[in-house]
């Protein structure tokens, strides 16, 4: 190749937009029926059968109440609402325009087809790229990762990620064997998974038009050794089979994201973030997240104390309470910081 030509390379290159990727829509939903922490603890007598005062989790893990679905809604019903707020919120965004659906939930509808598709059907959009993704916990982030690939390599312009978690059906469940009377010992490992609550959420993608705002930077890493820290899975008999050792997982899941914030902050140039949104199963997990981060309290989004460990839908619902917010700002730097079982842990730049 000839001088001239690797010039015009060169400046071509140069000219070249960078395509980022902006959340531009964002919408959740909660269910109407509430339950204490109080009532819940009452309802397994665990003063009597465990030893275990009945506001205990309140205390100990300042949860103090959870939205919960009826038996008879899917994670769909709770997505599509969350969907169609999102939807409400770009006003000026054709639809049809949207080109990726991505439901990230723990739970899906039916194994087949992808609940995706049932949330396309019911919100009557047109996407060729419609799928599921499953990553427990850090099922949304992998989401919107996936759908950032899509728009910075031109595939899509919009897409939509949505979840709809349901998690309080397992837990009625594990309550349920808790009421029975289990040895004190095999309960301790149940006790984290009364800790869910239900909640749908969405967030709208699409290029960044300035190409100053945007998603900057995802990490990820996973150590699949510690998969049996925390699990459930439906047996045959329509019960749950659940085990959540709780201290290690949040201590393993705080470690390794202690590694790699970090490590982004370098690789983006930032010394800290503005604002954070994280993944929270509890008082406990939050303050440790704050304090190894060194993150001010006052700028992460708190969730749990009235809707407890919504799982996936804690991304989204962090992300609608931080914009809903007087304090955004343009230009502001926002971490996000999730972890999941099995276990993966990952965070996100992004400038508003």
């Amino acid at each position: 190749m000839n001088e001239i030509n690797y010039q015009l390379l060169q400046q071509v290159h140069q000219l070249k937009p960078i395509i980022k990727t902006q959340m531009i829509g964002v919408g959740t939903y909660l269910p109407d029926y509430k339950v204490s922490s109080e009532d819940l603890m009452k309802d397994i007598d665990t003063e009597k059968r465990y030893g275990m005062p009945y506001d205990w989790m309140s205390t100990e893990m300042g949860i103090l109440e959870r939205r919960m679905v009826s038996e008879d809604q899917s994670p769909s019903d709770l997505a599509v609402k969350a969907a169609q707020k999102a939807l409400d919120s770009c006003p000026e965004l054709n639809p049809d325009l949207i080109n990726a659906v991505i439901f990230c939930g723990i739970e899906r509808d039916m194994p087949e087809p992808a609940t995706a598709h049932v949330i396309q059907r019911a919100l009557g959009l047109r996407a060729d790229h419609v799928f599921d993704v499953a990553n427990a916990c850090f099922g949304f982030l992998e989401g919107l990762k996936l759908a950032s690939c899509l728009v910075e390599s031109g595939m899509i312009e919009y897409g939509i990620v949505v979840t709809g978690e349901v998690s309080t059906k397992m837990s009625r469940r594990v309550v349920e064997q808790l009421k029975k009377g289990i040895s004190k010992d095999a309960a301790k490992h149940l006790w984290g998974m009364l800790s869910v609550g239900d909640a749908g959420g969405a967030i709208i993608v699409g290029h960044s038009r300035s190409g100053k705002s945007g998603f900057m930077k995802f990490s990820q890493k996973s150590q699949s050794k510690h998969v049996n820290l925390c699990q459930y899975k439906w047996r045959d008999d329509g019960d749950v089979e659940a085990h959540m050792n709780m201290a290690q997982i949040v201590a393993r899941g705080l470690k390794l994201n202690k590694q790699i914030y970090h490590e982004t902050l370098a690789e983006l140039g930032w010394d800290g973030v503005d604002w954070a949104i994280a993944h929270q199963t509890g008082r406990t997990a939050f303050e440790h997240a704050v304090n190894l981060h060194g993150i001010d309290k006052r700028k992460i989004m708190k969730t749990y104390p009235k809707l407890g460990n919504i799982t996936t839908a804690t991304l989204p619902m962090s992300f609608h309470k931080l914009k809903s917010s007087a304090s955004l700002r343009t230009g502001d730097k926002i971490g996000g910081l999730f972890a999941g079982s099995g276990l993966v842990a990952g965070q996100f730049g992004y400038v508003v």
